[in-house]
């Protein structure tokens, strides 16, 4: 079974070049090439092409739901009070941690980003890690 992972980001990262995108990249980030010729975040967690969103804000709002509609309504709401930049969803399933046994959620490398166009409505776009 598969859920959906979804965490709604602030504005935080004073680095960002333009408000509309909180995580435009600046001269000081460093990419690094990763396995298969895709680029990986840097130690900032910092986006990279290929390598899916950064995670650098503020979380404001999260949650886990079976409805990926479920999800972007959620995180369409975050955006719509102002308080989120961004709102992040992963696909997740069912998993189990290897040393402790614990339950937890692992990614399946399938994700989507939402942000606010400049006409006011929420733009959604799919990434793979």
């Amino acid at each position: 079974m598969i859920f959906y992972s979804w965490i709604a980001l602030g504005r935080s990262d004073p680095r960002a070049r333009n408000e509309a995108d909180p995580i435009a990249p600046n001269d000081s980030d460093r990419i690094t090439p990763s396995e298969g010729g895709r680029t990986a975040p840097d130690r900032r967690g910092r986006s990279a092409p290929g390598g899916g969103p950064s995670r650098g804000g503020v979380p404001v709002a999260m949650g886990i739901t079976d409805d990926r509609g479920r999800a972007m309504k959620a995180g369409e709401e975050a955006l719509d009070t102002g308080r989120a930049a961004m709102v992040i969803i992963e696909a997740v399933r069912p998993g189990m941690a290897a040393r402790t046994l614990a339950p937890c959620y692992v990614r399946t490398g399938v994700g989507w980003v939402g942000r606010r166009s400049p006409a006011g409505e929420v733009t959604w776009d799919r990434f793979f890690l």
